[in-house]
């Protein structure tokens, strides 16, 4: 449109029109300060608004201040280009409004046209300027639209092509998780498997009891061990935790021979990842979940490489929810977790938590952060999916960190037989946070024993100790 009114401006000057080409001129001179303002001021709406407006209105302006269409050339065909580039920078409503502008002032100026002939200059009377009036129109307004309608398809295909790669992304991911998902169902067979033996130990022991009872009960405990194995593989080795954390320790009481608490740590140059989780139930059912949400950690944190606590989450619960497909089975089996993400580089830990707790102790202070309400799967209908909240803090080589399950504070004991309670288990870790950490797992272990007594143990219990350097 600038250069519609440039042009303008020049043909009005050569045709010896100096007010009327007021107008042409005027509007480049506006554009220009109005483009401006656009680009420098954040309040862009107003400047667009009137951009537009003057680009519609002003060609049929010019063209009734000529005489019409007839000495003009049909100027007016400017405003559709105008009315044409709105798609560009309006949706929905406004398109109607700049469209019901259009129509309001071309059918003002076609009920005037024949009325205003006279007024035309001299100049523009002869019928070979209107032709060459309306040959420059028609040319310019055409190579515009031509240029116009070419930069909109253009960014069309290159919107296609984006979804194309974005799709092809998504069958890539989908394909991995779906390997993924078979070699757990594989896991899930293979403890379907030892399950079955176990019931056909159990009615062959019930035959037998006094012959082959001590058959059975290697056979039972070789099953159950095997378990532990297949848990095992999917766990980082518990003695590799001190060559990631510059003094640690892990309490690890498994209420049966498996699991369904684990721990998992993971570094990487100058990035530390270290959770503790409590899955739903515990035993066989429990582990098999730990082994879910161990390979999930494997694919999120050491595949993907996301270290963003609150991102590991999200993901994490993504994947349970697909690999369990809750939202066909109602299944609602899940986990809780502790996730701290450590950068040695910047002297930073980032916490997410999908209901269990961050302590850190410092300074003889101990300070708790709590998790979000939501767990990882646990799928409910009516439940929304939410991000989880990250928090972010400076740390120092002497600040003690502690995360667990909910197996210590939730055991039966004492002398009135209550349980351990989250003070307690506070009250604990502050009296000895200045011993070392293999020190502090060894009073740690004695406070649970003596407040358990002989009393059995309720769930499985995890608890991780550790400072970084």
């Amino acid at each position: 449109m600038t250069a519609g009114g440039f042009t303008w401006g020049l043909l009005s000057i050569y045709f010896d029109l100096a007010k009327p080409g007021m107008i042409p001129i005027g509007y480049v001179i506006f554009s220009v300060f109005n483009v401006y303002g656009w680009l420098k001021f954040k309040n862009k709406n107003v400047h667009k608004a009137l951009q537009t407006f003057f680009s519609i209105l002003l060609p049929f302006i010019f063209q009734i201040i000529l005489g019409g269409a007839r000495s003009t050339g049909v100027v007016m065909i400017w405003s559709l280009f105008a009315l044409t580039a709105t798609l560009a920078f309006y949706k929905g409503k406004a398109l109607l409004y700049w469209l019901t502008i259009f129509v309001i002032l071309l059918g003002i100026v076609i009920m005037i046209d024949h009325e205003i002939e006279y007024i035309a200059p001299a100049q523009l009377r002869d019928h070979h300027i209107f032709n060459l009036l309306l040959m420059i129109n028609f040319s310019m307004i055409s190579s515009m639209l031509f240029f116009l309608s070419k930069f909109f398809v253009d960014q069309q295909l290159k919107t296609m092509d984006e979804l194309i790669e974005t799709n092809a992304q998504l069958i890539a991911a989908e394909e991995e998780v779906r390997q993924n998902s078979e070699e757990i169902f594989v896991m899930n067979d293979t403890l379907k498997e030892t399950n079955k033996k176990l019931e056909d130990a159990y009615v062959e022991l019930e035959r037998n009891k006094n012959d082959q009872i001590d058959q059975i009960s290697h056979s039972l405990i070789e099953s159950i061990d095997y378990a532990k194995q297949i848990q095992s593989c999917f766990l980082p080795q518990m003695q590799r935790f001190n060559e990631i954390v510059s003094d640690g320790f892990i309490f690890f009481k498994p209420l049966d021979v498996v699991s369904g608490d684990f721990y998992w740590f993971y570094k990487k140059e100058n990035m530390i990842v270290i959770a503790a989780v409590d899955c739903t139930g515990h035993g066989v059912p429990g582990a098999f979940m730990s082994l879910l949400g161990a390979e999930s950690l494997n694919n999120i944190v050491i595949s993907r490489e996301i270290y963003e606590p609150d991102e590991i989450l999200f993901e994490l619960d993504t994947l349970i929810r697909k690999k369990l497909k809750q939202e066909r089975t109602n299944n609602r089996d899940g986990m809780d977790i502790a996730l701290t993400v450590f950068d040695t580089t910047s002297k930073t830990i980032s916490f997410s938590g999908a209901k269990n707790p961050l302590i850190y102790i410092e300074n003889k202070e101990l300070h708790l952060i709590k998790g979000d309400r939501q767990p990882i799967g646990m799928f409910h209908p009516d439940q929304e999916v939410k991000h989880f909240t990250k928090h972010t803090f400076n740390y120092t080589p002497n600040t003690s960190f502690y995360i667990y399950s909910d197996g210590i504070q939730d055991q039966f004991g004492g002398e009135k037989l209550k349980k351990f309670m989250p003070r307690r288990l506070k009250e604990t870790l502050l009296k000895h946070h200045t011993l070392s950490m293999k020190v502090q797992k060894n009073m740690v272990e004695n406070t649970f024993s003596s407040w358990k007594k002989d009393e059995p143990q309720t769930d499985d219990v995890l608890l991780m100790g550790f400072k970084i350097s």
